[in-house]
């Protein structure tokens, strides 16, 4: 028992250093983005100061490319090589959260959710080995002196055990899905220490008051059809781009070329839909009410267009707050269509709908809108909104040709994937 117990609490301080760790991640990149995107830069010399980051930041892509290949590590091919090998190399962790955080930079239209989720996937993977290797040599351990001891424990590569190696000790505790839902709220723990720490904005932004009421219940559900309808044709849209960029653009270097002047090119033309959105949702409650609908569709198909660019280019990150903040521009625009609805409900359903289609999540945007942005007297709809949705899903699942997407897989490995 006291064995389990050291182990257990073991874990708990490496979940707290990866939290930590990816906390700080976090403030790199919004201190960057912040030190060089302050207003005070003359309107003047923006454009230069653009070009300068976007080339200095196109050669540090194409370099740390051949050396370590895509960074952040997209998350599909983290869980592919994990069924494949039985682990994955996280010796590139403190490259993977550097380097994104310094791409992130440019503007790209994209998040850190990306580099977020792979990381603590990649941190998860190098707790297990950590806690194998006391495990298989707990009684060794104890009777060695401190120095050794403290070596084994904090040398972070070595002093390892992979789970394919050591089938004796595959799995250390017997509630093995209550240990990595432990080490993993520690880890938010910490994290969101880090956070406040150092005075990062606050991740919920409600997006104004709603007084939308039952009756009108038909309403919700015409408008989630029809959005949800709607981001399905984004989304193929964005495949064929995709397809597109993919068969005209071979070498890295005309890749990475051509998504540094699409950001530069937004930049100058519409500066709104760069990065990734996320502290932006003021805005639909601000300074873009007074917008006309056409500016408004031509901006969220602007930013959709960047993202699916800079995704296929090089310029990776994450998708799934500029997709939030995309379809909630859409919401908007919608809302000043139909002037007789709750003007807040329309953007939320708008946005819930065409986001689950694009992100092919229901559930991940359901969530996502519930805890940051939907008014709370929202909640209940959208809960049944997302209900709704993932119902629609199981249809197309059952019913089309499909292939599994990102969140899928992500669902499998907290279900599956036993890393301790």
């Amino acid at each position: 028992m006291r064995k389990k117990s050291l182990i257990f609490i073991y874990g708990m301080g490496l979940s707290a250093i990866a939290g930590f760790i990816v906390g700080l991640f976090y403030v790199l990149q919004s201190f960057l983005i912040e030190f060089f995107w302050h207003e005070n830069v003359e309107a003047f010399s923006r454009p230069v100061i653009n070009a300068i980051i976007l080339l200095v930041i196109g050669i540090v892509i194409f370099l740390t490319r051949k050396h370590f290949g895509q960074l952040p590590r997209n998350f599909s091919n983290v869980m592919a090589e994990i069924r494949r090998t039985g682990t994955v190399n996280y010796r590139i962790l403190l490259a993977q959260m550097v380097i994104p955080a310094v791409i992130l930079v440019s503007g790209t239209s994209l998040g850190p959710e990306a580099t977020l989720v792979s990381s603590t996937v990649l941190y998860g993977i190098w707790i297990g080995d950590k806690l194998r290797y006391v495990e298989a040599n707990y009684e060794k351990l104890t009777e060695s002196n401190w120095q050794i001891i403290l070596r084994a424990l904090l040398i972070p590569h070595h002093y390892l055990i992979r789970r394919e190696n050591s089938p004796e000790h595959r799995g250390i505790f017997l509630n093995k899905k209550i240990t990595k839902i432990v080490y993993f709220l520690n880890g938010i723990l910490w994290f969101s220490i880090v956070y406040n720490l150092f005075g990062e904005p606050s991740l919920i932004i409600r997006i104004g008051e709603s007084n939308w009421h039952y009756g009108k219940l038909g309403w919700m559900l015409l408008i989630l059809l029809v959005s949800y309808a709607t981001g399905y044709v984004y989304l193929k849209a964005m495949i064929e781009i995709r397809k597109v960029i993919q068969s005209r653009l071979f070498h890295e270097i005309t890749l990475i070329t051509f998504g540094g002047l699409a950001i530069y090119v937004s930049g100058l033309l519409a500066p709104e839909i760069l990065f990734s959105g996320q502290h932006n949702f003021h805005l639909f409650t601000t300074n873009w009410v007074g917008h006309s609908v056409l500016y408004l569709i031509v901006i969220s198909f602007a930013k959709l267009l960047l993202l699916t660019i800079a995704l296929n280019t090089g310029w990776v990150g994450g998708d799934i707050f500029p997709v939030l903040f995309s379809a909630t521009i859409q919401g908007l625009a919608v809302s000043q269509l139909l002037p007789s609805l709750d003007r807040t409900f329309v953007m939320v359903m708008v946005a819930i709908g065409v986001s689950s289609a694009i992100l092919e999540s229901p559930l991940l945007v359901g969530s996502l809108m519930a805890i940051m942005f939907a008014p709370l007297n929202l909640l209940p709809f959208v809960i049944l909104a997302t209900i709704l949705l993932m119902f629609i899903k199981s249809l197309q699942r059952r019913y089309t040709k499909y292939a599994p997407t990102v969140f899928d897989q992500i669902g499998d490995w907290l279900h599956g994937l036993n890393i301790f």
